[in-house]
């Protein structure tokens, strides 16, 4: 087996295993600016660096019809999403034991 087919592989079980290990944090904030209601989805710092934020921030405001953005390692969508965000990452394969919702 080449050296490119076996990092292949080996970043595949990455990925499936952060899939299994990602614990995130969804809770709901006021944001310090306008002072509305906003949720955030936080990923552990441990995985942090393996989770496309930007994408997966696109993917939730598309899907649950907000608007937000990445802002220090962590997703700010506006208005109180906790409940369908926690549906979304279920959704993607993340476990439900390592999604708390605040």
């Amino acid at each position: 087996m080449s050296k490119e087919v076996e990092d292949f592989e080996f970043r595949d079980i990455l990925r499936h295993l952060d899939r299994e290990s990602a614990h995130f944090v969804i809770r709901l904030e006021t944001h310090p600016h306008s002072g509305r209601p906003v949720t955030t989805v936080q990923p552990h710092d441990l995985i942090r660096d393996s989770i496309d934020l930007p994408g997966l921030a696109h993917k939730l405001k598309q899907t649950l019809g907000t608007s937000g953005d990445v802002e220090n390692g962590r997703i700010i969508l506006h208005g109180d999403h906790r409940h369908q965000a926690k549906n979304e990452l279920l959704k993607l394969g993340i476990l439900a034991d390592n999604i708390e919702v605040i």
